[in-house]
């Protein structure tokens, strides 16, 4: 009888404890929201309209900086815009929420530069930017 739970203990034991996710799922997750970050793009460039893509934000990525940071930033900044100014429904402003999702482990303020661009200039650099990440081999 005693080996009977020491056998179900350890049984108990090894179950329960919660699976640590290893880097390969950590990395999978990352590109499923990379795929997420370029769909958005597209819907956008597809529903916005000329007027509403010529509206300037804070330019927080270019696609010669492509950086976590840089990513995290950019999520920030359009995190500003609310979907109702631009046209949308609430359930299709999504981008922001992409873009924090695929930077949570980073911490970034919201980006300080002066510098300014066209909506539809920070959509094409954010989508080339999620292209180039996702190209590459993990």
């Amino acid at each position: 009888m005693k080996t009977f739970s020491l056998f179900l203990l350890t049984i108990v034991a090894v179950t329960a404890a919660p699976p640590t996710p290893s880097p390969s799922d950590e990395q999978r997750v990352q590109r499923v929201i990379l795929k997420e970050i370029m769909q958005s793009v597209k819907y956008l460039n597809a529903s916005l309209n000329n007027t509403v893509k010529k509206i300037f934000v804070q330019e927080a990525i270019t696609t010669r900086h492509c950086t976590l940071e840089n990513f995290c930033k950019a999520g920030k900044a359009l995190e500003k815009l609310k979907a109702e100014d631009l046209g949308l429904p609430e359930k299709d402003w999504l981008l922001p929420r992409s873009l924090v999702a695929y930077t949570r482990n980073i911490q970034c303020k919201y980006p300080e530069s002066q510098r300014r661009a066209e909506l539809q200039d920070i959509l094409h650099h954010i989508k080339n930017c999620a292209q180039m990440t996702y190209a590459k081999p993990f």
